[in-house]
């Protein structure tokens, strides 16, 4: 598993075009775009470094290790990334608008979760949602769907 993850952190790093050729790769990214959302703030604390896994395993029915492993690469990799356009490129190819909408409620999650939703961490939502053409009325019930989920939480 790890040596998938770091071609596709490599191939970010260096700008080259992201080869995607499966769901583990969509997990890759969907993990990239959401350790985004808990690093923007320079900050990671320990409820996002959480909700990150959680979602992860969630989602994609991973084991611990391996969510937890993908968290750690993409947080060690972020640097390296040139463009929000590296991976929402790759959403616009691989997401339906279905998945789109859980991945921008994911974010939403992850930026809820140490219970303060910085202006950075907005707006780098916003912008992801824009990059993938996700319609307002989906960001918007992502947004309330990922608050209400916090709240029950």
């Amino acid at each position: 598993m790890l040596q998938p993850l770091r071609k596709l952190f490599e191939q970010i790093g260096s700008g080259s075009d992201i080869d995607v050729h499966n769901e583990q790769d969509v997990r890759l990214v969907s993990a990239a775009l959401m350790v985004e959302v808990a690093t923007v703030d320079q900050r990671l604390d320990e409820n996002e470094r959480d909700t990150l896994v959680r979602l992860l395993r969630e989602r994609y029915q991973l084991d611990a290790g391996l969510a937890r492993d993908m968290v750690h690469n993409a947080i060690d990799q972020r640097e390296q990334a040139t463009s929000l356009y590296e991976f929402t490129q790759t959403v616009n190819e691989q997401f339906d608008e279905h998945d789109k909408y859980l991945l921008v409620r994911q974010m939403w999650q992850v930026a809820f979760a140490d219970g303060v939703i910085e202006a950075l961490e907005e707006h780098l939502i916003r912008r992801v949602a824009e990059l993938i053409y996700l319609p307002h009325g989906l960001f918007t019930r992502a947004r309330a769907e990922a608050r209400d989920m916090g709240d029950r939480g």
